[in-house]
């Protein structure tokens, strides 16, 4: 018996690999045209590196990455760092996620920061948040209703700190949407040209760059310019910055935060300054009260976790 069950195998063998690997075949070729538009980026890619920095890769290979820029963004995909600031590979370290946020229980957020600081000594950490951010717009939003599913429990944790800010925020255009709100029972997300939408994308900028700055890699690091360098090595001076895109016209403005070494001049930014009446006080400057803030969304972000 069990050698005729063993001859049968032998026989529908050939077939049900054939059968398998005709089924595979057919799924590759399915999702070939998506596929298609990446492979010929690719080969655009190396053709104009090949045209316009012949020797460029190669010296990246063989001398490895200095890069000036640390870069925190969002995960959209209309705001690639490289395309919006026409970068060539080796310009910026990067690290983004939903609405561009750096929480201090993010041991990636953390170690991408500490990597560029200790190892690659990059000069600036640029936080960039962009206007019609979907992250932040969903913070507005009603949450879904539960129970949540675990795709959306994992974006509404992340989105908390959002959430947080817009309840507290003291800004006029964020209270007024919050005001305005308070009226509906469903909230939708806002339209990209709302003010309260807009202040809450730059506020959240601001809340990231103050907590890079009060990060323990961050203070260490200052700490130790102030000491004149550690171990014999010279210490890169580090600055951090806000800035905001505008995805309609790919403008890039500035939000005035940057924030330096104690007693260190911050230098000057190319980008214009954000058009708007909100006052915005450097680092040092700063009330208690922003401290406070910026615990209570630690705390609301460890509360979703």
């Amino acid at each position: 018996m069990q050698s005729c069950v063993f001859l049968l195998w032998l026989i529908a063998a050939p077939f049900l690999v054939a059968n398998a690997h005709f089924g595979h075949s057919h799924r590759r070729e399915a999702n070939a045209p998506e596929l298609g538009v990446l492979f010929q980026g690719n080969q655009q890619f190396k053709e104009k590196m090949q045209t316009e920095s012949p020797t460029l890769l190669t010296d990246l290979t063989e001398n490895g990455q200095e890069p000036e820029f640390m870069f925190i963004g969002c995960s959209d995909s209309r705001v690639s760092e490289g395309t919006v600031f026409n970068a060539n590979p080796g310009t910026l370290f990067t690290e983004r996620n939903i609405a561009n946020q750096f929480v201090a229980e993010d041991a990636n957020a953390q170690s991408v920061v500490a990597y560029a600081v200790s190892e690659l000594h990059v000069q600036h950490i640029i936080v960039m948040g962009h206007y019609g951010c979907g992250g932040v717009a969903a913070a507005i939003a009603t949450p879904p209703e539960e129970p949540l599913d675990a795709a959306n429990t994992a974006v509404q944790n992340w989105i908390a700190p959002i959430r947080a800010l817009y309840q507290n925020s003291t800004r006029a255009e964020i209270v007024s949407l919050r005001e305005k709100n308070a009226a509906l029972e469903v909230v939708e997300e806002p339209e990209p040209e709302e003010p309260g939408f807009r202040a809450l994308v730059e506020e959240n900028v601001k809340v990231s760059v103050q907590a890079i700055a009060r990060s323990t890699v961050i203070q260490d690091h200052f700490a130790a310019l102030a000491q004149g360098g550690g171990d014999g090595e010279t210490l890169v001076q580090v600055f951090i910055h806000g800035w905001v895109y505008d995805i309609a016209n790919g403008e890039i403005q500035n939000l005035g935060i940057s924030v330096g070494p104690p007693g260190v001049e911050i230098p000057s930014v190319p980008f214009a300054p954000v058009t708007s009446n909100e006052r915005v006080l450097p680092l040092e400057n700063t009330s208690e009260d922003l401290v406070l803030v910026c615990q209570k969304l630690c705390k609301a972000k460890r509360n979703f976790l």
